[in-house]
């Protein structure tokens, strides 16, 4: 609710005055009522505000009376109403030609006019929609507040706040998702945002329920905001026949305090319960509870339906940066947008799956009610992932093999940290899914405790290539790499790996020197072996 020159028109002591220019501004707001003393009034006043004048101070001044009404426009003042007569005749022609252009109400005040009775009439009614004002946002705060004190929870509290501004309201997080809403659920809704380097929200931003599209202006976004943190937004739709009121900013305004109060709550239950479960989930893993019955028992505390057979699907981010890396790992736990789709691809209650964060990297474990098909669903929900998060840079699924005793829990995440070792540098190229058992040998290599015999046995097998390269500061062990990779086929070498052929037979043969023997079947297994053992050994010292 607020004061416009239409409604300064419409009172009692105004019932004579004239608009004789700028008709294009009556809906411009007023907050203050100035009067003119001094001709560099423009010190004295303020945007939106009604300047009361009969000129004196600029009557014999041209220059300034041409200068007027352009400075107040720039201030975006209300309008200006000015009482002829005692020191200019008529209002100047170019101060009317000026308003019409600027839109700038031009009031002819009548020769009984008071000014101080009109300021006084405009003053009095500013205060009283001022304590209107006052009075309804403390009645809405009221009325929030006794919601919450009900422990009413977010979605319920979206219904009620709809009803207060009679309007329909959407929740949405700080990346413009749609969280929940008060629209019936049979209408789908999309929500529109593409970031822009722009601070205004709106210019691209829409939303779409059934058929009907909101844009800039049929919308009334309201930050949820406190402590420093956002929260996401408060959307109103507002229908296209009614302008957005007062008392819906008011309300709006209000309501967004007592969410950002229940987003504080949740988050720091949450937080707490993430704790919890990450100390519980910690136990499992270093193999501290003896009894499986027990650990399904009090996985039940966590609303957590952990049953045998599990998986185990794990996530890296390929950010180094500590904090974006738990800035992305938290928005991805807080969407819940994994455990939905783990619900819905490997077709299990979304109880069987839990999610959290721990040592670096996202784990959700899956308890499986069927096995069949079960690899290809997983593969699927591993590239869901990817595409739902692909805004935050190269992801790294990794998918570990069936689980079906709880004391195999600790070997299994092992080996889903073991694939993102393997697959470290593609991670920086592009995300990936991986399973296990997609590794080959190095799953061998992972239950060989004595490291010394396999180091042992790759200095057997490549030392002299290891020494040549760091005496002659070349690279043969990658030649070796691709040609083994390419089944000693010397063309493909080279071609991958864009040297001539002449460089390439030069290399091998060197290589041959070297105790690489390419012909003998036998031998060059063991050559494959020892490099992929020392690619394992380097992985194991990093």
């Amino acid at each position: 609710m607020f004061i416009t020159i239409c409604d300064v028109l419409k009172m009692e002591r105004f019932e004579n005055v004239e608009v004789i220019a700028g008709h294009s501004g009556l809906s411009r707001r007023v907050e203050n009522v100035y009067f003119m003393e001094v001709p560099d009034i423009y010190a004295y006043i303020d945007q939106n505000g009604l300047l009361l004048t009969t000129l004196y101070p600029v009557a014999d001044k041209p220059a300034l009376i041409q200068t007027l009404i352009p400075k107040l426009a720039e201030m975006n003042l209300a309008g200006i109403a000015i009482k002829p007569g005692r020191y200019v005749a008529e209002i100047p022609e170019i101060m009317v030609k000026q308003a019409n252009e600027l839109g700038i109400p031009l009031l002819k005040l009548p020769n009984d006019a008071n000014l101080s009775t009109l300021a006084n009439q405009v003053l009095t009614k500013f205060l009283d929609v001022k304590t209107s004002l006052l009075e309804f946002r403390n009645k809405m705060h009221q009325q929030l507040l006794e919601l919450l004190l009900e422990g009413t929870e977010v979605n319920k509290f979206i219904h009620s706040i709809a009803s207060l501004v009679n309007a329909p309201v959407l929740l949405l997080n700080n990346d413009f998702d749609y969280v929940g809403s008060s629209i019936q659920k049979e209408h789908e809704i999309i929500v529109h945002h593409k970031p822009t380097n722009s601070n205004s929200n709106t210019n691209t931003f829409s939303v779409q329920v059934g058929k009907d599209i909101y844009e800039k202006n049929d919308l009334f976004i309201q930050c949820i905001y406190a402590s420093g943190n956002e929260y996401g937004f408060l959307v109103v739709l507002l229908d296209k026949e009614k302008n957005l009121t007062e008392n819906m900013i008011i309300a709006i305004e209000q309501a967004s305090f007592i969410i950002a109060f229940l987003f504080q709550t949740e988050e720091t239950m949450l937080q707490k319960e993430r704790n919890h479960l990450s100390s519980f989930v910690r136990d499992i893993i270093h193999n501290q509870y003896t009894s499986q019955t027990e650990m399904i028992e009090k996985a039940k505390v966590f609303r957590w339906n952990l049953q045998f057979p599990l998986v185990l699907l794990s996530i890296k981010t390929s950010e180094k940066e500590s904090e974006k890396k738990l800035a992305i790992f938290h928005k991805m736990l807080d969407s819940g947008l994994i455990e939905r789709s783990a619900s819905k691809i490997v077709d299990v209650p979304i109880e069987n799956c839990k999610m959290l964060y721990i040592n670096d990297s996202l784990v959700c474990f899956i308890s499986l009610v069927s096995e069949i098909h079960v690899r290809q669903k997983l593969h699927n929900l591993g590239y869901m992932i990817l595409s739902l998060f692909e805004k935050y840079g190269n992801l790294g699924v990794s998918i570990s093999d069936t689980i079906y005793h709880f004391k195999q829990i600790k070997e299994y995440y092992d080996n889903s940290t073991l694939v993102f070792k393997v697959y470290k540098e593609n991670l920086h190229k592009q995300s990936y899914v991986h399973f296990y058992s997609d590794i080959g040998l190095f799953r061998l290599f992972h239950y060989v405790e004595n490291l010394f015999i396999l180091e042992d046995f790759v200095n057997e097998k490549l030392g002299k290539v290891f020494e040549y390269d760091k005496k002659k500061n070349t690279n043969l062990l990658e030649t070796l790499k691709y040609y083994i990779q390419n089944n000693t086929n010397m063309h493909k070498t080279a071609e991958d790996m864009f040297v001539h052929y002449n460089t390439m037979r030069y290399r091998i043969n060197k290589l041959k020197e070297l105790g690489i023997d390419g012909e003998n079947g036998f031998e060059l297994t063991e050559i494959a072996l020892a490099y992929q053992l020392h690619q394992y050994l380097q992985l194991k010292k990093e």
